[in-house]
């Protein structure tokens, strides 16, 4: 016995200081074939999710039963004995195993002349598996103190194993918390790329690109109403080639998942397109370039609604709860900031259209200049484009062009209809326009932004305009846009005192006057426009 304590505190110590499961036990069945002169040993470990027992892990088993452990499941509750010792966490031993009742007739071949000792694997209290240890007829039974040697390995062997399977659960564990913290994080990412814009386009493009990052999918569509029809508004796809029919601003006509998705009004999930039973016409063209996994979550708006978020798979079964869940979340977001943006555009439209009107009656003062305002705001908003500014300058290019004369409406009507150039006397009340203009608008708040580009219009490149005589770059870029165009706009218009100018040689006089009157940059992009816009022709080359 002192030898055999010996040798168990060895390879007890040992036991300890390995990190894998399967190691544990054929470290385990090795030790009890040394000590005890097992033959073979059976480990079933307790699955604490599932609450039954995995399949078996086996040591010393001839390769031709060990499928018959591995597929055959430990249910105590049909093995009344294996039960009690669980419950009583005791042992079991059978010496006549191969005639036992409690052994299924299954087992019993493999019984044949063997003695069978369970034990249930117990840490910390917790029954965490149970062992079956076989040992040969030639042997005498499991005596007590052997009995005492293998409940104590098993007991160890068990608390090993626990502190193994904690580690893993545990690694696992921070794994799954990193999946979760960077899914919030680029949950809140969106949010706030999202909410940080009102542009229907930007806000899809920026959802696009993070369902990409957060959900593994090789197609992603977003849909929306236009006409009373369903139609593609967006889409990206990998590794498949896009069906026509799912190209962006097709009209999905006809049964298809987005549909019902959208009629339903709740999410719609087709494991497996080659599986299903039914596939409308639509979804089968996904099919056939490749899609197995089809998921449609509706976007969902003040209860209504108002699109569906499509997402697709070449891989079958590929969207679990927690992807769903996902997925719920951006279109939840995506579909309240479409909705703003909606909301934003409708009264950016309404703003536009009462300051349109406000313009509309400068230009009806006088049929020589009438759409002059809304000519000059189109060209104003092109040529910010066209310098590659952002949409915000953009809007406000937009805006100054079609405000930019709002002044004249205090000017008499004889000043505007006059059929020749004013008189030197007749210019410093038309030169007061743009001040004027600053005093109707300057109560407008979300004009305040746009008043500097209506005020310095009519400055001078050279410091010699009016109102203030700014020089170069101290005018506002604004102004200096809408002097050109609006200068432009002139010239191509036939006015009392002329006849319209071709384009061609309104740029040539723009041109004249670069760098005096006009900004030089502003000049050389606008006539970048204009071939753009117009034949090489009728824009001759600078000379």
């Amino acid at each position: 016995m002192p030898d055999i304590f010996r040798k168990t505190i060895e390879e007890s110590e040992r036991l300890a200081s390995l990190a894998d499961v399967d190691d544990v036990i054929k470290a385990l069945s090795r030790l009890l074939k040394k000590l005890v002169k097992s033959r073979w040993v059976a480990v079933y470990l307790l699955d604490r999710e599932r609450r039954d027992f995995a399949p078996a892990r086996c040591c010393g088993l001839s390769p031709h039963f060990l499928p018959l452990f591995q597929e055959m499941p430990l249910d105590p509750e049909r093995l009344p004995l294996i039960k009690e010792m669980l419950r009583k966490k005791r042992h079991l031993l059978i010496t006549d195993a191969a005639s036992s009742p409690h052994i299924s007739p299954a087992l019993r071949p493999v019984l044949r002349r063997l003695t069978l000792l369970a034990l249930p694997m117990v840490a910390r209290n917790q029954v965490v598996g149970a062992v079956f240890i076989a040992r040969g007829n030639v042997h005498p039974p499991f005596s007590t103190d052997e009995i005492v040697v293998i409940s104590d390995l098993v007991a160890h062997a068990a608390l090993v194993m626990s502190h193994i399977r904690l580690f893993d659960e545990s690694l696992d564990m921070s794994v799954e918390m990193a999946k979760r913290i960077d899914v919030i994080l680029t949950l809140d990412e969106i949010n706030k790329a999202i909410s940080s814009s009102l542009s229907h386009e930007k806000i899809i493009h920026t959802a696009m690109e993070n369902i990409e990052r957060i959900v593994s999918c090789e197609f992603v569509a977003i849909v929306g109403m236009d006409a009373d029809e369903l139609a593609v508004r967006s889409v990206h796809c990998t590794k498949i080639t896009l069906p026509s029919e799912f190209e962006a601003g097709a009209r999905l006509t006809g049964p298809s998942l987005a549909r019902t998705a959208f009629t339903r009004g709740r999410n719609e999930y087709i494991p497996s397109l080659t599986r299903a039973r039914r596939r409308s016409p639509l979804d089968r063209n996904l099919q056939t370039a490749g899609i197995e996994s089809l998921l449609a979550v509706p976007l969902v708006s003040k209860e209504t609604t108002t699109g569906v978020l499509l997402l697709g798979d070449t891989d079958p079964d590929c969207f679990v709860r927690e992807d769903a869940f996902v997925i719920e979340k951006i279109a939840s977001q995506l579909s309240v900031a479409l909705e703003n943006a909606r909301l934003y555009e409708e009264m950016q439209a309404l703003f536009i259209g009462t300051v349109t009107s406000l313009s509309n009656a400068i230009d009806a003062k006088s049929s020589w200049t009438k759409g002059h305002s809304e000519r000059v705001m189109h060209l104003a908003a092109d040529l910010a484009r066209e310098m590659g500014l952002p949409d915000t300058i953009v809007e406000r290019a937009k805006l100054g062009g079609l405000l930019h004369d709002i002044g004249k409406i205090g000017i008499i009507e004889a000043l505007l209809e006059k059929p020749e150039m004013l008189d030197e006397d007749e210019f410093p009340p038309m030169r007061l326009h743009p001040e004027k203009g600053i005093a109707i608008l300057a109560p407008i708040e979300q004009l305040k932004d746009v008043l500097p580009g209506i005020l310095h219009h009519h400055e001078r490149f050279d410091g010699t305009g009016y109102p203030n005589q700014l020089q170069g770059e101290d005018i506002p870029l604004i102004a200096r846009i809408i002097s050109v165009v609006d200068a432009y706009d002139a010239m191509v218009s036939p006015r009392p005192y002329h006849q319209g100018l071709s384009p061609g040689k309104a740029m040539e006089e723009l041109e004249r006057c670069s760098g005096t009157q006009f900004d030089p940059r502003v000049v050389a992009c606008f006539r970048r426009y204009l071939e753009k816009k117009l034949t090489p022709q009728r824009v001759p080359p600078t000379v």
